[in-house]
């Protein structure tokens, strides 16, 4: 198959340890997929190329059926750094949530408009020194529904809308495209959850985004995998999540795939 890797959006995040639930032996591997328990917890994410950290509260709404979280986080990566302010509210299987915050990208590339995007001109760019740095605000809006057909499988389905002030035409680090900043994406994880494996997700995702003044759609396609990593007694965990770009599909959709 000649499609190419998109993104690595998630490797190895490992370490997430709560500070606010008492130490458990008997955690099942799947837990990260279920509902989230109430209290007040720091998180930290080792990435590939980035570190993260955040602190969020997570506050029972109307009994246990609803949950509103609030979360303030800070990532530091090797093209950027970035800190946001997080709410996010649970009702039922329903979700819905708002991230505002600021991005320092100190590795930036942006593209004249008849000059080439392609991976091999960034790494090409990267390795002469070729890039400047941009200061931005963004925000995003995102709606989220997960339908559990059973005990072992979980259809989950996000849809997120991300308006950044960076730069037109330049590189998009958070969805491994180059565009005007304006970004609408829906994904598709299927879920097959095991209390002693974890779990694993087939992905498709669509992706709109702005670029010379136009939209585009590139589709997206490939797996998540999420379990425990075991290094702590309870709530720590390792997820792979991978891309890959389909170029178009019947006909239709963006060919983006040299970028």
């Amino acid at each position: 198959m000649r499609a190419r890797v998109y993104a690595t959006l998630i490797v190895g995040s490992l370490a997430i340890v709560s500070m606010a639930a008492p130490a458990r032996a008997d955690q099942a591997q799947d837990w990260m997929v279920d509902a989230p328990k109430k209290g007040t917890f720091a998180n930290l994410d080792f990435i590939f190329g980035a570190i993260q950290g955040s602190v969020e509260d997570r506050i029972p709404v109307f009994y246990k059926a609803n949950m509103l979280t609030l979360r303030g986080g800070a990532i530091a990566a090797l093209p950027f750094g970035s800190t946001q302010f997080d709410a996010d509210l649970r009702i039922v299987n329903l979700t819905i949530g708002t991230s505002v915050g600021a991005a320092d990208v100190w590795r930036n590339q942006t593209f004249g408009l008849n000059e080439p995007m392609t991976r091999k001109v960034r790494r090409e760019r990267e390795a002469a020194g070729d890039f400047n740095s941009d200061t931005f605000g963004f925000w995003e809006g995102r709606a989220s529904i997960a339908f559990p057909f059973n005990d072992y499988v979980v259809l989950n389905q996000v849809n997120s809308l991300r308006i950044n002030g960076s730069a037109n035409r330049s590189f998009d680090n958070w969805n491994g495209v180059v565009d005007d900043g304006q970004t609408v994406r829906s994904d598709f994880q299927l879920f097959f959850k095991q209390q002693r494996l974890g779990a694993l997700a087939p992905v498709f995702s669509i992706l709109n985004f702005k670029l010379d003044h136009d939209w585009h759609t590139q589709f997206n396609y490939g797996f998540m995998m999420v379990t425990r990593a075991g290094l702590v007694m309870r709530d720590d965990l390792i997820l792979w999540q991978m891309l890959f770009t389909s170029g178009p599909i019947f006909g239709k959709g963006y060919d983006n795939r040299d970028v």
